[in-house]
């Protein structure tokens, strides 16, 4: 049937509208996109995401910002980004506690996980199990078989009850059938000058912080939690060459959104997570601090978070670690 005048005239009238919506799309990123962090600037999370924002831009042609929002074991950044308007320009870089063990250990947690969308990840970081030179052991058979005969007696700092160290020192226990007396901290920094004095003798901590003592010798690694050696650190076996299996544990470092972002938009940011991951003086520049760049694409960070979530909900589960209520 031809169409009346009237008919055409209105197609006419709406193309405008088409080719607008159509052109804004093409057009993404059209204004600078912020990435939330949400820890002060100089860590090795805000490190990794002001490297990354840098390659992200030129990308695809945009600009991407890191604006630091710290607090609560990252729970005031991510909460931000789970509010936000779901149309690409506010992000968030998140690690293993904000995403996957914030909402295991807190009953009243403002956010879940399927609040966002993940883009993709960054890559990996492993812990290493290091020890004041002091406690005598320089294999971890030799640290298991102290602690055995001690049990309880050997100190493992960590940063706090359910903290990834702290639950990374927990199934070390599980695994080997041996006991700590762990020591609470408010970061890394403070937990490794102890040991280099002696206060405490042992740790699970990552090689971004570690590796300066270790290398100079005040302290001494003893095995990763990798599932292979790591390039700054080659005469370090992994756990499972040390003779603890299951013992694969890393911090990831994602980049997510909020739910409900046009799939032309994952698409473009998703890429854009890509193509920064494979510069080579960023892979370089990490893999020197311990860690691994390897990008996951956001359907595979979903069945990654599916993986870890199992992991760290029976780690939490089997040593009883108590859930936390969030105060108003």
């Amino acid at each position: 049937m031809p169409l009346s005048r009237r008919h055409m005239l209105g197609a006419l009238a709406a193309l405008p509208c088409v080719i607008g919506t159509a052109r804004a799309a093409d057009k993404f990123p059209a204004h600078p996109i912020k990435l939330l962090v949400g820890f002060a600037p100089g860590g090795l999370t805000d490190i990794a995401a002001r490297a990354l924002a840098e390659r992200m831009g030129p990308a695809m042609n945009g600009n991407v910002v890191v604006e630091n929002r710290p607090g609560g074991q990252a729970i005031i950044a991510t909460v931000a980004v789970a509010r936000a308007k779901p149309d690409g320009y506010t992000l968030g870089f998140a690690g293993t506690n904000g995403m996957i063990l914030n909402p295991l250990l807190y009953t009243n947690l403002p956010y879940k996980q399927s609040d966002f969308k993940q883009l993709g990840s960054m890559g990996k970081s492993p812990m290493v199990l290091i020890v004041n030179p002091a406690l005598g052991v320089n294999t971890v058979a030799e640290f298991v078989a102290l602690a055995r005969k001690k049990p309880g007696d050997i100190t493992c700092a960590h940063a706090g009850i359910g903290v990834i160290n702290h639950l990374a020192m927990l199934h070390f226990q599980s695994q080997t059938g041996t006991e700590f007396q762990g020591v609470p901290y408010k970061g890394s920094g403070p937990a490794l000058i102890d040991m280099m004095g002696g206060t405490v003798m042992s740790t699970f901590d990552f090689p971004t912080s570690a590796l300066a003592h270790i290398k100079s010798g005040k302290l001494k690694a003893l095995a990763v939690t990798a599932d292979q050696r790591l390039s700054s650190l080659p005469d370090v076996p992994t756990m499972a060459q040390a003779g603890v299996p299951n013992m694969e544990l890393y911090t990831r470092m994602m980049i997510s959104g909020p739910a409900g972002m046009p799939a032309d938009v994952v698409k473009v940011l998703e890429a854009a997570v890509k193509k920064g991951t494979e510069d080579p003086g960023f892979i370089k520049q990490f893999a020197d601090q311990g860690v691994a760049i390897e990008f996951a694409s956001s359907a595979r960070m979903d069945r990654i978070l599916a993986d870890e979530n199992a992991l760290w909900a029976k780690v939490i589960s089997d040593n009883n670690v108590p859930k936390t209520q969030l105060s108003s």
